[in-house]
């Protein structure tokens, strides 16, 4: 059961409230607690990235895609309550024990640059593995593309899915099949 504070936090979180969350980080809340419908803080914030990066796609799709400005104007709050839990040392190595995904596949998975370079220089793993073995890299290849990094036709990519996994690449990451 979350305390009141803990409730209004994880609702500043889904309501993109910077200020909500600055004050109560400010006053001490631990940002490591689970919300057993939505789990840790750091899994609430990705939730709210995964409807940046969809809110993106749709616009793409409809051929009315948004210019850079209006996607940064859109993720910078995102980024602001990410450096802000960050801050507050919250738990970025934690995965989501119904999906067994962590903050740094949820910020790739929104092809989300920025998020996932702050993870990096936090030192997330981007060799971390799901369930089924797969890395991030190898995961999230296959989730845009249907197929591993190294068969990606990049002719097909939109330019912030090809930053994302060409970040990753850059920091480390590894197909799976490499690391067996």
């Amino acid at each position: 059961m979350l305390t009141a504070q803990q409730q209004v936090f994880v609702q500043a979180i889904e309501e993109l409230d910077f200020a909500q969350v600055q004050r109560l980080l400010a006053e001490g809340l631990d940002p490591n607690f689970i919300d057993l419908e939505k789990g840790p803080a750091i899994s609430v914030w990705s939730d709210g990235l995964f409807k940046w990066w969809e809110h993106i796609c749709e616009a793409h799709e409809a051929g009315t895609p948004l210019s850079e400005q209006e996607k940064q104007q859109r993720l910078a709050v995102h980024i602001e309550i990410l450096d802000a839990l960050i801050q507050a040392k919250v738990n970025l190595h934690l995965w989501d024990a119904e999906e067994l995904y962590g903050p740094l596949w949820d910020a790739a998975s929104s092809a989300c640059v920025p998020a996932v370079q702050r993870l990096l220089v936090e030192n997330v793993d981007p060799n971390s593995k799901d369930e089924e073995g797969l890395t991030i890299l190898s995961s999230i290849s296959d989730l845009f593309f249907d197929c591993d990094f190294d068969e990606i036709n990049w002719s097909e990519a939109l330019a912030e899915e090809k930053q994302t996994l060409e970040l990753l690449r850059s920091h480390g990451a590894k197909m799976s099949k490499e690391l067996v």
